[in-house]
């Protein structure tokens, strides 16, 4: 890694390869917002629509669940996750419509 690229150049192995650990600083202050911005968009949700679209998507912990699971944990049928994800997921849009964030609503499923 130490061991020039070039002959003619003192550019190294090292200096020219990226490290994939390290975060971008921008990415890493864009992903900040992005989640206090999506934080602030699950507060108009009733807390058992919020808990389910964190579950579903694993906002919290990084794990995404199916309906079945998120049901269990919850103690309601598939279909009823499924409805109130449905209901959750209208809210934001509409949310994010009314704050002009037309953008957005593209990446809500």
């Amino acid at each position: 890694m130490q061991q020039p690229v070039w002959a003619d150049q003192d550019t190294t192995h090292q200096e020219i390869t990226a490290d994939s650990a390290i975060e971008i600083p921008g990415s890493s202050v864009e992903k900040q917002f992005m989640r206090r911005h999506v934080r602030n968009l699950l507060s108009i949700l009733s807390p058992k629509e919020k808990s389910i679209v964190s579950l579903r998507f694993g906002i919290e912990d990084g794990r995404e669940r199916s309906l079945q699971e998120i049901g269990n944990i919850i103690g309601l049928t598939k279909e009823r996750v499924r409805q109130l994800e449905g209901r959750a997921l209208k809210k934001l849009k509409q949310c994010l419509d009314g704050e002009g964030l037309h953008a957005y609503v593209d990446l809500i499923v």
